[in-house]
Order: C-alpha cells, then sequence, then structure tokens
C-alpha cells in the first residue's frame, strides 16, 4: 500500500491557519471528552475487532486521525508531545494535549494583537522555566500513606480499584514490578511474587510475541547476556545454534543487538525471541545484576565460543513491555543474591548522599517484589475499559513515589496561572469543572479547589487530591515544546491526494 502520487502541495496563509487550528479543535474535543473522574469514556471503532470503550487519554488520542492533510498533520504534532509526556513521566497524556491547546489560543491571540510569532514563540520557550519552579515550590516529596491512596484513587477513576492498586504499590515500592494481564473470572485480583524489575523495554517490538498486550511474555526461558555489542549475522548464529543444540526454540537477550543480527533474529520465526538493552548508566553493573539473579553469567568472547549451559541463565517467566522488564524465578544462587545485596546494604550506611541512588537502586533491584494485577470482566470491552486504568493509575502512583505529588484537580496549573499572569494554566481546572458540571465557579483560596465527586471545596493536599509533580512538569515541557514551533509554522507541505490504494 502507498499513496498514488508524491507530489506535494504549498499550504499557506489563511488554508494553514484554519487547518491548524480545526486540527486542534478535534484534538481538544477527543482529550476533553474522558478529562478527569466526571468525564466520560470514547468509543472506538477497529477494522478487525471489536469496538473498545476508552477512558483512556493515550488509546483516545493514539487512534485520533482525520481526512484533511493539515488538520490531520496538527493533530500528529500534539500528539508526539502527549506520547513524550506518557513515555517520560508514565501518564499525563490528555493533560499535554488540553494544555496544547489552550497554549495555542493563548499565543495566536498575542499574535493576532501585533506580536510577531517569533517573539511570542521566545516568550514561550522562557516562561517553562518559570513554571518549573513554580510546580517545585508547590511539590510535596515525602509522601504520607494517603497521598500516595489518594494519587492512585485519582488516576484509577475509581475508590476500590484505587485503593487495590495502592496495596499492590505500597508491597512492592517504587522500585518494584508490576504487571497488568486479563483473566477469564469476573472482577480485579492480585498476585505479589518474588521478582526483579529492569526500567527498559525490548529494543525491537517486531519480535514480540503478544500483539495485543504490546508486550513479549516468555516461560522457563533461558536468558542470553551478552556485553559485547552484536551487529553481524556471524556473531549471533553460533549463539543460535548452541541455544537449540539444547532444544530451546526461545531465548531472551540481554543485550545490544543491532543490524544483521537483530535481522536474523526478526526472520527466524520458528525461535522466540526478544531483545532488552538496558538504558542504565551503570550498563555492566545491571547486566551483572540480571546475571546474578538468574544464574548466569556476562559473556563478551567470541560468538563461536559461547557454551549455554556455562553462561546462560534460567527464569521462570519474562515481560518485556515497551517500558520495563520483569523477571520471576530467576535460578540464580540466592544465598550468594543474599550476600550481594549485604554488602549493598553496608556499602549504602557509609555512602556519600551522591553515591546512595546507585546503592538503593541495586538493593531494589535484587530484592524487589514483583506483582500481577489480574483485570477480568463480563465483556471484551469491560475488561479493556479496567486494564487501562489499571495501567494509568500503576504508572501515576509510581510517578508520585519518584518525584512527589502537587495539588490536584487542576489546582498546581491554576494557582500558577494566576501568579504567573499566565490565564491558558488556569483552563485545565475550568476544564475539570465543566466535564463535573460545576459552572459558577467560586474563588478558592491557594491550594484548594474542588472535590469533583461530592462538589465541596477543600484544600487538596488535606482532602489527598493530587497529581503526580512528575507528570504535571513533563506535560509543561512538552506542550510548550511543540507549540512554540506550531505557532511559528507559516508552510505545510501535504500530498496532492492522500487516498490510499486497497
Amino acid at each position: 500500500m502507498g499513496k498514488p502520487t508524491l507530489n506535494r502541495k504549498c499550504v499557506t496563509g489563511k488554508e494553514l491557519e484554519d487547518g491548524i487550528q480545526k486540527g486542534l479543535d478535534t484534538l481538544y474535543g477527543v482529550a476533553l471528552t474522558a478529562y478527569g473522574c466526571k468525564g466520560g469514556n470514547v468509543m472506538i471503532e477497529h477494522r478487525a475487532s471489536a469496538p473498545t470503550i476508552s477512558h483512556d487519554g493515550v488509546s483516545n488520542l493514539e487512534e485520533l486521525e482525520v481526512e484533511d492533510a493539515i488538520q490531520d498533520m496538527a493533530i500528529k504534532v500534539v500528539k508526539q508531545s502527549s506520547k513524550r509526556t506518557n513515555e517520560t513521566a508514565g501518564d499525563g497524556t490528555t493533560l499535554s494535549a488540553i494544555l496544547s491547546y489552550h497554549l495555542y489560543r493563548w499565543a495566536k491571540n498575542k499574535i493576532a494583537a501585533g506580536e510577531s510569532a517569533m517573539s511570542v514563540s521566545k516568550e514561550i520557550e522562557d516562561i517553562v522555566p518559570s513554571i518549573l519552579e513554580k510546580i517545585d515550590e508547590q511539590t510535596t516529596k515525602k509522601l504520607s500513606p494517603d497521598l500516595l491512596k489518594g494519587a492512585c484513587i485519582i488516576s484509577a477513576g475509581d475508590e476500590g480499584l484505587g485503593e487495590l492498586i495502592y496495596d499492590v504499590v505500597s508491597e512492592v515500592g517504587e522500585f518494584g514490578g508490576i504487571n497488568v494481564s486479563y483473566v477469564g473470572s469476573l472482577g480485579v485480583s492480585t498476585n505479589i511474587v518474588r521478582g526483579m524489575y529492569i526500567p527498559s523495554g525490548y529494543s525491537d517490538p517486531k519480535l514480540i510475541n503478544d500483539l495485543d498486550g504490546n508486550r513479549s511474555v516468555l516461560d522457563n526461558v533461558p536468558v542470553i547476556i551478552l556485553s559485547n555489542t552484536i551487529t553481524r549475522q556471524d556473531e549471533i548464529i553460533p549463539i543460535l545454534e548452541n541455544i537449540r543444540t539444547h532444544n530451546f526454540q526461545k531465548a531472551v537477550f540481554f543485550a545490544d543487538i543491532t543490524g544483521d543480527a537483530l535481522k536474523v533474529l526478526e526472520l527466524n520465526r520458528n525461535f522466540d525471541s526478544c531483545v532488552v538493552k538496558p538504558q542504565s548508566s551503570n550498563y555492566e553493573i545491571l547486566l551483572k545484576d540480571v546475571a546474578l539473579y538468574t544464574g548466569g553469567k556476562v559473556y563478551s568472547g567470541k560468538a563461536e565460543d559461547y557454551k549455554l549451559q556455562e553462561y546462560a541463565g534460567m527464569a521462570g517467566t519474562i515481560t518485556i513491555t515497551p517500558r520495563e522488564t520483569t523477571i520471576l524465578e530467576g535460578k540464580g544462587d540466592k544465598a550468594e543474591i543474599d550476600r550481594v545485596v549485604a554488602d549493598l546494604k553496608d556499602k549504602l550506611s557509609k555512602a556519600e548522599p551522591q553515591d546512595r541512588a546507585f546503592l538503593e537502586n541495586r538493593i531494589a533491584r535484587l530484592t524487589a517484589n514483583v506483582a500481577t494485577i489480574y483485570v477480568g470482566g463480563a465483556s471484551t470491552v469491560e475488561r479493556g475499559e479496567v486494564k487501562l486504568r489499571v495501567d494509568d493509575a500503576v504508572c501515576a502512583s509510581k510517578s508520585a513515589l519518584a518525584g512527589g505529588v502537587v495539588p490536584g484537580g487542576g489546582v498546581c496549573l491554576r494557582d500558577i496561572g494566576k501568579a504567573l499572569n499566565l490565564p491558558y494554566l488556569q483552563r485545565p481546572y475550568l476544564d475539570l469543572l465543566a466535564n463535573a458540571g460545576i459552572e459558577d465557579e467560586e474563588e478558592c483560596a491557594e491550594g484548594s479547589g474542588y472535590n469533583l465527586k461530592t462538589r465541596e471545596i477543600g484544600n487538596m493536599l488535606k482532602s489527598h487530591i493530587v497529581d503526580p509533580a512528575i507528570v504535571v512538569r513533563e506535560a509543561v515541557i512538552n506542550s510548550h515544546s511543540v507549540i512554540s514551533k506550531l505557532i511559528t509554522t507559516q508552510m505545510a507541505l501535504a500530498y496532492e491526494d492522500r487516498a490510499w490504494n486497497f
């Protein structure tokens, strides 16, 4: 399939401006529909399966495409910004899209009043540090159990579900792993086991074996840990042949595999594999920890000398998503793991402040629990909708643990907007009120706002209505970045005929 022509047309002036605005209007409408606990759901059509009904901003915006070229390009540009927020903070897709919309309208009003697009763009870039500084001032770093529970409940949109997720997060901690899976029964249940969590996902989506879940799950799998970068066929084929001689048709590689070597894995359909390249400044240490936990060794020799029995680790189950990897039932020597952990704890007690985070991360990695949340439901639609909310709440809780929380319900940005005279920062708060049917807004003190469920006004932190600070920060950074560029766009190059051949 492909576009019938590569010819492009130049779009400028009012046609361009109107197209961008209409595209953002459409994006805003979709984002706003599911914004906040009182927002609704979006029904999404699929060509080869049943529709989904989603309250999840990532899913809603990801599926949005329109026919008009300019509108579609504007939507895709802002979607990239929102997706970046979700990738870095684990949540905040909807906030990023809504903030981008209001910032664009504010910027265009300034341009209409006589300011140049370049000067407004520079102003947008210059105000970001001030906003981030104000967010830091409002951030509560040390979370009480009630504040963490509040972050879970707000993101899940359901008190019972939020409390269940809070219990799981409290058990595994900030560095523990949490998998979310479907189950045939009704309701939501959990299971917590000992495991290793790594905040790095698969490096090649073509190798995943669960397309619906966008992940790979491999049971009773050998773990191949390579310190050398593998790029050529002759560097990977001897290792694969050695694995097969031991009657394994699968393996997980913790290695940097690229080029022709990666293509060998992609084209080898009779071999179930996945590649994880840990994203860590302490790459070699992380590989050693994986080897320790799985009972393997880090290999740096020639490919033809690789021996599975001597170097490979083993694991009961490895689950690999775009963002994280969890290893369950590693076959490493527990006594050796305990010895290493005890040594790390001893070093931690004597470490300088700048070294503590590294040691704490290693201890957590080697001792962390891994939880699985099983999501059931009476229908595929129900299970899918609940799973998306669980995923959101898990990500939000981890972000809260990592970076603290700010007053929720749009109050944080509202107060910053008032302090810095930036009215567009107040709009997400007003959007939340509108979705909750609150039309007559009362003036609220700093840090106070509406509990959208009870319609009562109170202090957000005391009411445990909070947002992860990282989410708000990333939404600000990414929305301002994309809009500062979008308002300076004076020409678009669109295909003359965007129809696809089927």
